[in-house]
């Protein structure tokens, strides 16, 4: 049996509620309904801690590279400032002057080529770093909601629908607010989807850059 996971604030899932709302009136003791947490699933199953662990190893590798960059972009500043003070030296002739101002000049267009590479070095490993993190995440919603029907659909359970409790309406009030007899499947579709969760060490966190 598929169950149906009625999602947060969508006007399919409200029409959804009202058929069933007239469902559970006309046969109370037929249909059997659970409840589920998604956003408790979502946060601690072991998949979504190993996605945010390699997303932090990322972003060290990222910080790592950006700092050789920065350390670049630094040294060109204060070559560029020791030149500055150089030129305004009132004992240098004027054929010094503009052999420094040359030098400047050049150290500018450096300094710029530099700053745009690193810009597009951090958007370009940045939009990388995002799209496989969706595209981690796309298959750990998959996964739980895979593991919620499963578990629903069991002999033990047998529900015949599924609802989200940590959903809110536009409103920002529970789409769920009261159901008699519910079950709450959250605790054992948790457990089973960590029941062989390997070890993961936990990476430093990083600071975004400046």
């Amino acid at each position: 049996m598929k169950i149906s996971l009625l999602k947060r604030g969508s006007r399919t899932s409200a029409l959804l509620l009202c058929s069933f709302g007239l469902i559970i009136a006309a046969s109370a003791e037929e249909l059997k309904v659970a409840t589920v947490n998604m956003t408790t699933l979502l946060n601690n199953y072991h998949k979504t801690k190993a996605a945010e662990n390699e997303d932090q190893v990322e972003k060290i590798d990222i910080k790592k590279d950006d700092d050789e960059r920065l350390s670049a972009i630094q040294a060109m500043q204060e070559e560029l400032r020791k030149l500055f003070n150089e030129f305004n030296d009132p004992s240098l002739s004027s054929g010094k002057k503009k052999s420094i101002s040359a030098t400047a000049a050049d150290r500018k267009a450096t300094l710029a080529a530099l700053e745009r590479e690193r810009d597009e070095f951090l958007r370009r490993r940045g939009r990388a770093l995002n799209q496989k993190m969706g595209g981690l995440m796309d298959q750990i919603r998959a996964d739980v909601l895979e593991a919620v029907n499963a578990h629903a659909a069991t002999a033990t359970e047998n529900v015949d629908y599924v609802f989200d409790n940590s959903g809110l309406t536009t409103s920002q009030v529970p789409f769920l607010i009261y159901v008699r007899n519910k079950i709450d499947l959250t605790g054992a579709v948790l457990a089973k989807l960590n029941k062989d969760a390997p070890k993961v060490e936990e990476a430093p966190k990083v600071a975004p850059p400046e």
